[in-house]
């Protein structure tokens, strides 16, 4: 089969595209089956992982097991709004759920919205991970793009502060750069990181939501802004080449890793602040400010405690107008952990493995317990998959 896969790579012809392209309908209720097999390499699983992505974009098709119908009440009123959809409390399956709205306001692009769509929802499924919110399905109904997962009672990491004096601030934080660090591990960034979209679970661990939204709605569905970014509260969080990409010789806006630290940066400052960052300017005025170079001024007072010398050096970095000056996720996880060890006692052990690493690459079909049938849809997709990328 390595030969084949090498000779067919080698061609890469449009004629196998087309071919694999006609098998869509045929494989997507199998798909899931093959990314959910524990025998997969992660490595091969990733390779899998971005073909159905391509077929479920450009087809603009979902797996039926993604598949729920509409489980909230459309007459009733939104429970939150935010930049780019509106979340209703639904019940499905018994249980309460959040069924958020992507806020669509013209209809000339519906096709290339419902392609992203198809992407981004198959994505999030895949995402397996503690400190990421599980994603329960989807579905498109009279041009509504809705995504559904499971409704989180604590609220987002803000309302869960507010409301329990004595929870420990780094530990929420340090999930939070856990949950990022392994999204950026499966080559994924998160483009709308903020306090509002960091949800708490009800064991009190915080979990990122509402990544991909942005990469959906871009240039699509705000008319009133000239970038591809919705003007509101997300300004506050936004990176200076994404709300000017001429400054870092960018030709276009586009969420990065790096963007993404800065968002942590600004992130960390709102949680350990309890307000967002430049409070109390205008978006406007907030662009300006980021463009010119400035950020958020140390704070003083009872707040300001928490700043250290090292925890300013650290979002000084994060903030850093160039993208590449600014650090990993990975280094700024390992100083919460190390604010976190002067912190607990000393006896407390953490845990300092990156979520995601690559398993050992095995070879498919060698006959292990679990191992991939080649006489199954699953093994035949597979294959396609090994083919084209």
């Amino acid at each position: 089969m390595r030969c084949a896969s090498t000779f067919i790579s080698g061609a890469r012809s449009d004629y196998l595209y087309c071919f694999f392209d006609s098998l869509t309908f045929d494989l997507l209720p199998y798909a899931d089956q093959v990314l959910d097999l524990p025998s997969l390499p992660q490595r091969f699983r990733r390779k899998c992982l971005s073909a159905l992505c391509r077929i479920c974009g450009r087809r603009a098709l979902l797996p039926t097991s993604l598949q729920i119908p509409l489980c909230y009440n459309r007459s009733d009123v939104p429970r939150y709004r935010g930049g780019y959809a509106d979340v209703w409390e639904g019940a499905y399956r018994g249980r309460s759920v959040a069924a958020k709205v992507l806020r669509v306001y013209s209809t000339s692009d519906l096709d290339k919205i419902r392609r992203r769509f198809c992407k981004e929802v198959m994505t999030w499924k895949t995402l397996n991970h503690p400190n990421v919110l599980p994603l329960l399905g989807a579905t498109i109904d009279n041009n509504q793009f809705v995504m559904v997962s499971e409704w989180m009672t604590n609220g987002n990491i803000n309302e869960f502060i507010k409301a329990r004096n004595d929870v420990n601030r780094f530990e929420l934080l340090k999930d939070v750069a856990r949950g990022l660090m392994y999204m950026h591990d499966q080559a994924m960034v998160h483009g709308d990181l903020k306090g509002a979209n960091i949800l708490i679970d009800p064991n009190g661990h915080a979990c990122l939501a509402d990544f991909g939204l942005l990469t959906i709605v871009s240039d699509h569905t705000n008319p009133t802004t000239s970038s591809s970014f919705a003007v509101g509260g997300t300004i506050r969080w936004m990176s200076p080449e994404l709300l000017y990409p001429d400054l870092s010789g960018l030709r276009v806006a586009r969420p990065t890793k790096q963007s993404d630290c800065y968002a942590l940066g600004m992130v960390i400052y709102e949680v350990l602040t309890g307000q967002a960052p430049f409070t109390p300017f205008h978006h406007y005025v907030v662009i300006r400010k980021v463009i010119e170079g400035e950020r958020p001024g140390r704070p003083g007072g009872p707040e300001g405690a928490w700043f250290t010398d090292d925890l300013w050096q650290t979002l000084s970095q994060c903030w850093a107008v160039q993208p590449k000056c600014r650090p990993s996720i990975g280094t700024v996880f390992e100083y919460l952990e190390r604010v976190l060890r002067t912190l607990d006692p000393p006896s407390r052990q953490v845990d300092s493995e990156r979520v995601g690493i690559d398993e050992d690459d095995r070879d498919l079909g060698s006959g292990s317990p679990g191992a991939l049938s080649r006489f199954d849809p699953c093994y035949f997709f597979t294959f396609l998959c090994r083919i084209l990328c």
